[in-house]
């Protein structure tokens, strides 16, 4: 699934959120500290392992662009001092 910035979301991405919320429906019945624990895991998981990490999807997506070709930069004139 292609998320909001263009870039494509892993299985284990989808498969951590979904086992995060699971575990937080189980956690609203159940008051056992486990609960939290894989709940914060599979969060931080989901984190590890979406495009760009801990930078985000923009990060990824703006990794997945040319950068801008040196002949562009060479065609400004240059500043100078007066």
């Amino acid at each position: 699934m292609v998320g909001p910035y263009g870039v494509r979301y892993s299985w284990v991405y989808w498969a951590a959120t979904a086992a995060m919320f699971a575990f937080l429906i189980v956690d609203l019945f159940d008051d056992a500290a486990i609960w939290n624990i894989a709940v914060i895991a599979f969060v931080i998981v989901g984190i590890a392992v979406r495009p760009g990490g801990l930078r985000g999807p923009r990060a990824a997506a703006a990794a997945d662009e040319p950068a801008p070709s040196a002949g562009a930069a060479a065609d400004e004139p240059t500043p100078h001092a007066t």
